[in-house]
């Protein structure tokens, strides 16, 4: 069941661009930038790259801080 719905997941935010919810003070460094989902982790979280300098790491973040929006 678990399965099941990383993968619906995965489905629903693969290849999203998002942004994150700039009041979390954690997520405060990425205020104003926009990321690219990568893929759903097994915990159910998001690894998201933001093309910021030359920074190319995927962060770990959870799906409740994201919001979907269109592409830069």
């Amino acid at each position: 069941m678990v399965f099941e719905n990383i993968e619906k997941l995965k489905a629903q935010f693969t290849d999203k661009y998002v942004v994150v919810d700039e009041s979390r003070p954690e997520l405060a460094r990425f205020k104003g930038h926009t990321g690219a989902v990568k893929t759903v982790n097994m915990s159910g979280r998001a690894l998201v790259q933001f093309e910021v300098d030359t920074n190319i790491a995927w962060y770990d973040i959870d799906l409740e801080f994201l919001k979907v929006v269109d592409a830069p």
